[in-house]
């Protein structure tokens, strides 16, 4: 064999390593992207719970813990009443499960919205961040604790994962 021979061999191997290892870049890379396809929606409507600490976050809004929930009632027909909870429990559908992502809420509260005490402007919005898993099953739910929160109407639950809008579910607030 000569030198010329062996150069070839040895630049024949060097690129076969090269394209090995771009493949396997490649394939890694394909593995580590997360996919969001949609919320999967598992039951809605009326919940029970116990209720922990709760604490007015930042807009005003009552925040508690919850504990022992329990689904009372399928129905997308929600009564105004104090104590009434309402939500649902979802999961992620995307790839690769077990994923973490961080999926932002919305609820869209109809007009006039809330007169929180004490804001200068009604709210119509309220968003949250859920830091999940893809295929984690998660509870969402609204409760009304304050007379103000009582908005007749339909009430728009969206689900976003970055600009994208991957789930919504609509509630109607309506006269017990």
């Amino acid at each position: 064999m000569t030198k010329r021979d062996n150069a070839l061999l040895v630049a024949g191997v060097g690129v076969r390593i090269l394209v090995i290892g771009a493949a396997l870049l490649l394939t890694s890379s394909v593995a580590w992207a997360q996919t969001v396809r949609a919320i999967q929606i598992l039951e809605y409507g009326i919940y029970a719970a116990d209720k922990g600490s709760c604490q007015r976050d930042a807009q005003g809004i009552q925040r508690c813990e919850r504990n022992n929930v329990r689904h009372a009632a399928t129905t997308t027909n929600v009564p105004a009443e104090i104590g009434v909870e309402f939500g649902l429990r979802y999961r992620v559908l995307g790839m690769p499960d077990g994923s973490k992502i961080s999926i932002k809420r919305v609820w869209l509260v109809p007009a006039p919205g809330f007169q929180v005490p004490g804001a200068a402007q009604p709210l119509r919005r309220l968003e949250r961040v859920d830091n999940t898993a893809i295929g984690e099953t998660n509870f969402v739910s609204y409760g009304f604790d304050d007379t103000w929160e009582l908005v007749l109407g339909p009430w728009i639950l969206e689900f976003w994962y970055g600009d994208v809008k991957v789930g919504e579910q609509r509630f109607t607030v309506v006269k017990p």
